[in-house]
């Protein structure tokens, strides 16, 4: 699929440009220059410029005074939102590499030959080559088998119960029991780093506490000890970034005047919220627990002092 936006301009742009598509697909008597200006809190000048110079490549069509996309464009047995998701999963599979994008990409085209959608995603994540696809298609198997597995990992073997795959800041893990001496230890793994994995017969169930702790992982910071909350006081500058993508298990528990908020989160260990916190600063700070708040503020104290 094209993109429609080259990589290095402003994201703003990209979020734009699939919205003027998306209404002008959506509006089936069109629009105008200066509707969308209005919308969009735009200049005429900047709704010019995209529909002439990008969208114009893409089915948006001018008819008098109103601008549309060609309806010949958009009919197939897909619905819209349908083919919009395609899109979007074929564009995410190009930041896995070729070899995974030439086979997702060729699967979505079975389903649909109009992946010509106005959509970029800069999905930052590792190249899966050929052999990590078949590592893949291993793990996946004996996880949805629940047998034992052996393997190599850096310099040692690792006898252990697959859990799940798990993809964390553009890196993809094996989340597993450990065996060691009838001690089962959670530990988390560099898929990419496995090597000479050997099927067993042996199989296993999973607890369903730990499925329930699975589910609210945020990072490969996590565990599965027992989860603490942690409350945050979010300020009203960045409250839309907590709103727009969630962390697992947030809740909103309460908001000032101003618009700032205050969130909620479990966590089992702290380094699963500090980097967010760190990278938010001086616009978030930490309500409880009292020692992680003032763990971070010793953090900070001592980073300033060596700078």
């Amino acid at each position: 699929m094209p993109k429609i936006v080259n990589k290095k301009q402003d994201n703003s742009k990209y979020n734009r440009i699939n919205l003027i598509y998306e209404m002008l697909k959506n509006n089936t008597h069109g629009m105008t220059i200066t509707e969308l200006s209005k919308e969009l809190d735009v200049s005429t000048k900047t709704i010019q410029r995209d529909l002439y110079e990008v969208l114009n490549e893409f089915g948006a069509i001018k008819e008098g005074r109103t601008w549309k996309i060609n309806p010949k464009l958009t009919q197939d047995n897909l619905a819209s939102n349908e083919k919009l998701i395609l899109g979007i999963l074929d564009e995410m599979a190009k930041g896995a590499g070729k070899v995974f994008y030439s086979k997702a990409h060729s699967l979505l085209s079975q389903v649909t030959q109009q992946l010509e959608h106005p959509i970029f995603a800069n999905v930052n994540s590792e190249f899966l080559e050929e052999k990590n696809m078949i590592l893949f298609e291993q793990m996946e198997k004996a996880i949805k088998q629940k047998v034992e597995i052996i393997f190599d990992y850096e310099k040692y073997q690792f006898h252990v119960k697959p859990l799940k795959l798990a993809f964390f800041d553009g890196f993809w893990y094996l989340l597993a029991l450990h065996i060691k001496k009838d001690k089962e230890t959670f530990k988390k793994y560099h898929l990419k780093t496995i090597r000479n994995i050997q099927i067993q017969e042996n199989t296993f169930e999973i607890p369903e506490i730990i499925e329930e702790r699975l589910r609210y992982a945020n990072s490969v910071w996590f565990n599965l000890d027992e989860q603490f909350p942690v409350k945050l006081f979010v300020d009203k500058n960045i409250r839309k970034y907590f709103e727009r993508k969630p962390l697992r298990g947030q809740s909103i528990t309460g908001e000032d005047k101003d618009g700032s908020i205050q969130i909620e989160i479990k966590i089992t260990n702290e380094m699963e919220i500090i980097p967010l916190i760190f990278w938010y600063i001086p616009y978030i700070k930490v309500l409880e627990p009292q020692w992680l708040a003032d763990m971070v503020k010793e953090r900070v104290e001592n980073y300033v002092k060596e700078i």
